[in-house]
């Protein structure tokens, strides 16, 4: 039996499964975009293009580099991408046959860049992605879809919405502008949204930072790319990111848009439901407003780094503690050595516990550290010295003082090797001062650092 063929592409095992779930063949998806192509190709030609396929068996992939065994009519336009630090091939869908061909290669996600390849210096479009939080309903992307065209009209500036195929939503506003002013104004509108009811929405980038809360995502930007209006998603019943009329936005569910049910909605549909204004031109002071607000994925990936850089430290510090205590070279009893835990060997020849005393004074750090218990107590290994201490944080002795001087806060901004460090050299520093206090009584010396790193976060 011959295969079946369209505009000169074979098409094969059209009858298999698309994926897991899908509830729909391989010839759905060809299908369904064939009858869609007069309205997806507009959103996909002329742009760099990346696709998610799904083979048999396997998880789907994003696809940027055109294989190199794709037809040779298939258009395209090498880019350098900064993120893999390498040129990518990527494919033009400019035409019926390309989108056929995709399609016969199980593509059926279709994320096109919001610039066209011979400008990528200029978004045709701003985009809003609206992204509910996990278990909300839809009706709060909803919601936050109407803050957002709310935004817009205090702004002079109109926008089209489409569902994203997912849980969410999307709101495009064709622009003539520059990329910068583009992402500026798309910040700027994000924030006003927000201002409307901060109670809904959030422009939090990262998730633990959200509170439950629908995120405005304004980093759709620049070289971003997005799901295509008209284009599947692999979800369960292979729903489709479908534009609708903001009258009826109050009306639909994600659900209601798929690669089978889409097909009985086009006699007299118009593109982008007849919705999609013209190109228009940003005011100033939205871009200038936008300029001031920090770039969220920036602003995330160094709040990530400065976490990271604490959590380290609290790490090094206690790994650091425990190798005082049992005379390792990296973490206590029952922890793994942890190279970024470890003192350099003249710190380390310096300062390593070598008494029973100074044993016993680490001990107590630990516990008061990481307890939030007002009575703790630790036996040193070496079995010469035992301490019991109270921390009393209702009173502050002059030893206190004496400690809070030497510990509170040190190193605060250093990486956590030099932190330790100077941990390690206030200690020592403070020891040997509180002898004048103390008069080296042990356990007043480690119940008062104990008491006083018990109220610091180190």
């Amino acid at each position: 039996m011959s295969q079946p063929e369209a505009e000169g592409v074979k098409l094969t095992h059209l009858d298999e499964p698309l994926f897991d779930g899908a509830g729909a063949t391989k010839r759905d998806l060809v299908d369904y975009l064939d009858a869609v192509s007069g309205l997806i190709l507009p959103e996909l030609s002329g742009r760099p293009l990346s696709v998610i396929r799904v083979r048999a068996g396997q998880q789907p992939f994003m696809q940027k580099n055109l294989p190199d065994y794709a037809p040779p009519w298939i258009g395209s336009v090498t880019l350098w991408a900064e993120s893999s630090r390498r040129e990518v091939r990527y494919a033009l869908c400019d035409d019926r046959r390309t989108l056929l061909w995709l399609a016969n290669q199980r593509a059926v996600e279709y994320h096109p860049t919001l610039s066209l390849a011979g400008n990528l210096g200029r978004p045709t479009h701003l985009v809003l992605d609206i992204d509910p939080p996990p278990g909300g309903p839809f009706g709060q992307a909803v919601a936050a879809a109407h803050l957002i065209r709310a935004a817009l009209s205090g702004a002079g500036l109109a926008g089209a919405v489409k569902t994203s195929g997912s849980k969410g939503l999307h709101i495009y506003v064709p622009v003539r502008a520059g990329g910068e002013e583009a992402a500026a104004a798309t910040r700027a509108i994000a924030a006003r949204a927000s201002a409307l009811d901060p109670a809904l929405t959030t422009t939090a980038f990262i998730k633990e930072d959200r509170d439950g809360k629908v995120f405005l995502d304004s980093t759709r930007a620049f070289g971003a790319t997005v799901a295509a209006a008209y284009s599947p998603r692999i979800r369960p019943g292979v729903p489709v990111s479908f534009p609708v009329r903001w009258d009826d936005l109050d009306s639909v569910v994600p659900g209601d848009f798929t690669v089978h049910s889409v097909l009985g909605m086009l006699d007299g549909h118009a593109a982008w439901a007849g919705e999609l204004p013209a190109p228009q031109v940003l005011p100033a002071e939205l871009v200038d407003e936008g300029r001031a607000i920090p770039v969220a994925r920036v602003q995330a990936m160094h709040e990530g780094k400065r976490r990271k850089r604490a959590r380290d430290a609290q790490l090094a510090l206690l790994a650091f503690h425990r190798s005082l205590i049992s005379g390792q070279e990296g973490g206590g009893p029952g922890s793994s050595p942890r190279p970024s835990a470890r003192m350099p060997s003249r710190i380390s020849a310096r300062y390593r516990c070598r008494s029973s005393v100074v044993r016993t004074g680490s001990a107590n750090l630990i516990a008061a550290t990481s307890s939030n218990t007002s009575e703790m107590s630790c036996s040193a290994r070496s079995g010469l010295s035992t301490s019991r201490i109270t921390a009393n944080s209702s009173s502050e002795s002059s030893l206190d003082r004496l400690a809070s001087a030497y510990i509170s806060g040190v190193g605060a901004n250093l990486p956590a090797k030099a932190r330790v460090r100077e941990l390690v050299s206030a200690s020592v520093r403070f020891r040997m001062n509180s002898a004048k206090t103390c008069q080296w009584s042990w356990p007043c010396l480690t119940r008062s650092m104990a008491a006083s790193v018990s109220r610091t976060k180190v």
